[in-house]
């Protein structure tokens, strides 16, 4: 249970990020909108192996 509300964390930073990428996808900047998505997913991902696959925590 607690690493479910800790997960929420990385979530909303995640949740945050994605909404400033497609910000920036509208407004051109195609590039840098990607960025922002694989930014987002790497730290999603990151978080959830750290606190859900990870043995030891």
């Amino acid at each position: 249970m607690i690493r479910i509300v800790i997960f929420l964390v990385p979530l909303a930073v995640a949740f945050y990020t994605v909404t400033f990428g497609l910000w920036a996808w509208r407004k051109g900047h195609r590039r840098g909108a990607v960025g922002t998505f694989l930014l987002a997913g790497i730290a999603l991902g990151l978080a959830y192996y750290a606190l859900f696959i990870r043995i030891g925590f």
